[in-house]
C-alpha cells in the first residue's frame, strides 16, 4: 500500500476526499479510482461528482442521476450526480423534514399553525438558486454517517474553491438571518423560523469543522505542464485561510522514461521532467505521486481499477 493509501484509509470516522485542479487534468479518472480502491478495500464509498460534465457516467459506462446509484460489479460503491436543478427539491426536502423535527423540541412554544405557515412557504419557495441548492447537498454529505468515505469528483479550479469556502459565506450570511429574526421574535413570539434558522446554521458549523480537520483529505492534480503546475499552488494558496491542508499532490499523464529515448518524445520528457521538478520544489513536504500516460482511456472498470493499483497499491 502507498503512503497515500494509508491517507484515505477512514481509520477513525469517515473520510472526505477532495481532489482540485484545473479542468482536464484527470481528476475525475483519479477520483473514480480512488472510490472503487477504498470499496474494495471493505469501505463503504460514495463517488458524488458535482461536475456538470458528469464525467463518471463516461468513466463507469452508464447513466448516473442525482439519486445514489449502486454499482453492482463493486461491492460498497456507490455513485451520484449532483445535478443543481434536482438539488433545489432536495434540499426543499431536507428543510421540511427539519420544520417537521422542530415539533419535538422541549422548551420552546411552537404552534402548529407556526410550523403549518413555514412549511408552506417553503414548499412554494426554494428560496435557493441553482448553485446555492447543490452547495447544501455537499453540506448534507459532509455531515451524513451513512459512509465510511466520500470522494467528491469536484467541477475545475475557482468552482472547486467555492465549493469548499460556500460553509463559510453560507454561516455569515445564517447569522445575520438569525440576528435579525430575534429581533422579531422579540416582537412576535414566533420562534419556529428562528430554530430552523440555527439548525442550518448548525450543520454549517459542522461541516466547517470536518473540512479543517484530519477528516478531510484534499489532493491536487496537475500535470507536468505550466498552467496546471500555477494552478494547484494558487489553490493551495487559496485553502489555507480555511485551515484545509493539502494531503498530497499527483502528476498526471507523466510519459514513461523508457518510450523517451530520442527526438519528439526525449524533448516532450525533458519539458516534463522541468515541471515535475517543479512541484517536487514547491510541495516537497507532500507525498508526490507521478501517474503515467497509460495507453488506453480511463474508461471502464478493468481500466479504473488498473489506475487504482498504480497509485495506491494492491
Amino acid at each position: 500500500m502507498s503512503s497515500l493509501g494509508e491517507v484515505i484509509l477512514p481509520r477513525e470516522g469517515p473520510k472526505f476526499i477532495f481532489f482540485g485542479g484545473k479542468g482536464g487534468v484527470g481528476k475525475s479518472s483519479l477520483a473514480a479510482a480512488t472510490a472503487v480502491w477504498l470499496a474494495e478495500h471493505g469501505y463503504k464509498t460514495l463517488l458524488a461528482s458535482t461536475d456538470t460534465q458528469k464525467s463518471q457516467n463516461d468513466i463507469f459506462q452508464r447513466e448516473i442521476g442525482g439519486e445514489e446509484t449502486k454499482i453492482p460489479e463493486v461491492e460498497n460503491l456507490w455513485i451520484i450526480n449532483v445535478d443543481p436543478k434536482e438539488s433545489i427539491r432536495q434540499h426543499q426536502l431536507e428543510v421540511l423534514r427539519r420544520i417537521e423535527e422542530l415539533k419535538d423540541l422541549t422548551g420552546e412554544r411552537i404552534s402548529e399553525a407556526e410550523i403549518r405557515f413555514l412549511k408552506e412557504y417553503w414548499e412554494r419557495n426554494p428560496v435557493l438558486p441553482c448553485e446555492t441548492a447543490s452547495y447544501n447537498v455537499f453540506i448534507h454529505y459532509m455531515n451524513t454517517d451513512r459512509y465510511d468515505a466520500i470522494v467528491f469528483d469536484t467541477a475545475p479550479g475557482y468552482h472547486n474553491l467555492e465549493m469548499v469556502n460556500y460553509p463559510w459565506r453560507y454561516v455569515y450570511n445564517l447569522e445575520m438571518a438569525i440576528a435579525a429574526k430575534r429581533e422579531i421574535v422579540d416582537l412576535t413570539g414566533k420562534v419556529a423560523e428562528l430554530k430552523l434558522l440555527e439548525k442550518l446554521r448548525d450543520e454549517s458549523y459542522a461541516a466547517i469543522k470536518k473540512l479543517a480537520s484530519e477528516q478531510t483529505v484534499y489532493f491536487l492534480v496537475t500535470q507536468p505542464e505550466m498552467l496546471p503546475v500555477y494552478e494547484v499552488r494558487r489553490i493551495q494558496d487559496s485553502l489555507k485561510p480555511y485551515g484545509i491542508r493539502v494531503k498530497g499532490v499527483f502528476i498526471n499523464s507523466v510519459l514513461p522514461k523508457e518510450y523517451c529515448k530520442e527526438g519528439f518524445f526525449l524533448k516532450r520528457r525533458l519539458l516534463q521532467e522541468k515541471y515535475i521538478n517543479l512541484v517536487k520544489k514547491e510541495f516537497g513536504d507532500l507525498p508526490i505521486v507521478e501517474v503515467p500516460l497509460l495507453e488506453t482511456e480511463v474508461v471502464g472498470l478493468e481500466n479504473v481499477r488498473r489506475l487504482s493499483t498504480l497509485i495506491y497499491g494492491r
